[in-house]
């Protein structure tokens, strides 16, 4: 973790997807925050400001674009660059993600490189 590093906050419910994410992002600049579900990352997000928030699509307790609402209402938030990363590749759930407020979508498997890229946006 990097003290005042660009804060990147992790929606992710698949232990797999979590250990790459955390694998990538540490020990860079960033400073990353993992949550595994949405009440998880609501809780975070009461108390906490991301630059960057990587969101899972299908969550053990719902669907993580019924986060981007909330992200966006919260002054804290608001200008937090969000990035759908999921497994629904289709053009259909790209046009959601980007209909729903995300800033970005990236599918998985993630390509390091573009996530990298995604992260220092």
């Amino acid at each position: 973790m990097s003290v005042g590093g660009h804060i990147v906050l992790a929606v992710e419910d698949d232990p797999r997807n979590a250990a790459l994410l955390e694998a990538v992002l540490r020990g860079t600049e960033h400073d990353l925050h993992l949550t595994s579900s949405l009440a998880e990352a609501r809780a975070w997000l009461a108390g906490n400001a991301a630059d960057t928030i990587l969101l899972d699509r299908h969550l053990g307790d719902g669907d993580g674009l019924s986060l981007i609402p909330e992200i966006r209402a919260n002054p804290a938030n608001h200008a937090a660059h969000v990035v759908l990363v999921s497994a629904s590749v289709m053009d259909v759930d790209r046009a959601d993600a980007l209909a729903a407020g995300c800033d970005a979508f990236l599918p998985k498997p993630v390509r390091i490189r573009e996530l990298l890229a995604e992260v220092g946006r």
